[in-house]
């Protein structure tokens, strides 16, 4: 029996053939509520600790200043929130059996508060297409309210002159941030910085998150992104990423931890029930837009000690 040529097919409405199109969906398990709401409910309070920790509060002596760190907690998890619901929405529109967000609490002395927040997908992908826009709206998503964030946090902005202070954190600025920087605040003098609000730090965390996110190797977002447009030529581009993140680890410790990341979720083969539908012209435009914001955003060395903007 000749084998069936996929490419005769004219694909449905949602990008799938009329075969794969044909199966039934995956059965869905009742969400656990309570799991769900109690991960967030604890997130909220590890980054409202955090939020205190970044306005120079204790947590236990001033905790009657708790909501002072709500604007660092809220924004933070504003943006992890629409980054999840871009994939969960998305996911369900092709027909995926997914899970409501998952919210990771993380206990000081993480000064971030959280571990971030994840999605469980208990069912392929039915093609590339949808691969790529599940992949893709989840970054997107938490950028769209990552910018407006950051737009406010440097019109809130303050111009202070730099201390070397040892032990102290820096925190990177991406192409993004020295675009919105110069156009609200103009150039900055030498031997002065710009110091934000705690909701520009929950802002910088969430650029920092969607950059690990779309890294183009293994499960990730941005892996999922790249194996819908190259499929299994995916892998090298992977590991030539992994390789890169090990060589900036040497700058940036923590890069080892994601380079090991990588290379262990590449060895994990990506699975679409139907890889034969082709991208079309809208789905690059999705993958340009996430490659852009990635540029935009990427900092090869994220966190240095040294000098910090003094008050």
């Amino acid at each position: 029996m000749p084998p069936t040529d996929f490419s005769s097919m004219e694909p449905e409405r949602n990008g799938w053939h009329p075969l794969i199109a044909s199966l039934p969906d995956p059965p869905r398990k009742r969400p656990n509520y309570h799991i769900h709401i109690l991960l967030f409910l604890m997130t909220m309070a590890t980054t409202v600790v955090a939020g205190m920790v970044w306005e120079g509060l204790h947590p236990i002596e001033q905790i009657s200043e708790f909501h002072r760190g709500l604007p660092y907690a809220i924004t933070l998890l504003t943006i992890l929130f629409f980054h999840e619901m871009g994939h969960y929405l998305t996911a369900r529109y092709y027909g995926m059996d997914v899970t409501l967000p998952y919210f990771l609490p993380a206990p000081p002395p993480l000064m971030i508060g959280t571990f971030g927040a994840f999605i469980r997908m208990r069912s392929p992908a039915r093609n590339r297409r949808a691969l790529l826009y599940v992949g893709a709206a989840g970054p997107i998503a938490g950028f769209c309210v990552t910018l407006p964030a950051i737009i406010y946090a440097y019109t809130t902005a303050s111009i202070v002159p730099v201390t070397q202070s040892l032990g102290s954190l820096s925190l990177a600025e991406p192409l993004l941030l020295q675009l919105i920087g110069r156009a609200i605040l103009g150039p900055i003098q030498e031997g002065y910085a710009i110091h934000l609000s705690s909701v520009g730090l929950a802002a910088w965390f969430g650029i920092f998150v969607t950059v690990l996110n779309l890294l183009p190797m293994g499960q990730l977002d941005g892996g999922h992104i790249l194996y819908a447009i190259l499929g299994p030529y995916a892998r090298y581009v992977s590991w030539a990423v992994v390789c890169l993140l090990f060589a900036l680890g040497f700058f940036f410790p923590g890069w080892f931890l994601w380079a090991i990341l990588g290379w262990l979720t590449s060895r994990r083969p990506q699975v679409v029930l139907d890889p034969y539908t082709p991208l079309d012209r809208r789905s690059f435009m999705v993958a340009g837009i996430a490659l852009a914001i990635f540029v935009l955003c990427f900092m090869p060395i994220p966190i240095s000690i040294g000098e910090i903007a003094g008050s």
